[in-house]
């Protein structure tokens, strides 16, 4: 089935438009595995990522933040709330583990997005979608904020997308 229409009149069971109409979802983050660099209480950026808290830059304005998806994923969007000193831009780096701000400043972002403050209101962002097709860890650098100030905050990240099905070796048994 194409767009709702039955291929050479075979009836569809309804499973391949579910597949191709479904929306996506809240991803799944692996708390454990996420960091966030230059932060005055990394601590805080569990809350951030399960939907409210405040997470805010020490030194600098700047952060870099590393998620770890449950699974691959597929991103769509992401959707950033924080207040007036909320990041003007977002640096995505798709499946860079340990990275430090050298790394993020020297090399070229999987994509840069420019955030307004209808952005940092919680309105999805889409991303690139074919360049974030297979994603384990999305690191984050944020260089500076809307307010030009020396701390940047953030309440709040969401990601949205769909999981990919993966199969776990671990489960496989021996057949024959």
């Amino acid at each position: 089935m194409i767009n709702g229409i039955p291929i050479n009149g075979i009836q569809s069971t309804g499973a391949e438009s579910k597949l191709v109409s479904s929306k996506p979802v809240e991803l799944s983050v692996d708390l454990r595995r996420c960091e966030v660099l230059n932060a005055s209480d990394p601590g805080s950026l569990a809350a951030v990522l399960q939907g409210g808290g405040e997470l805010s830059s020490d030194c600098d304005e700047q952060l870099l933040i590393t998620v770890a998806f449950t699974t691959p994923v597929k991103l769509f969007s992401i959707s950033v709330k924080a207040p007036a000193n909320a990041p003007s831009e977002l640096h995505l780096f798709s499946n860079r583990t340990s990275m430090a701000f050298e790394d993020a400043e020297g090399m070229p972002p999987t994509q840069t997005i420019a955030l307004t403050s209808t952005h940092v209101a919680g309105t999805p962002v889409p991303v690139q979608y074919v360049k974030f097709q297979n994603v384990s860890t999305l690191s984050i650098f944020i260089p500076s904020n809307q307010e030009e100030t020396d701390v940047t905050t953030l309440h709040q990240l969401r990601f949205d997308g769909h999981p990919i099905a993966t199969t776990n070796m671990s489960e496989l048994k021996k057949m024959g």
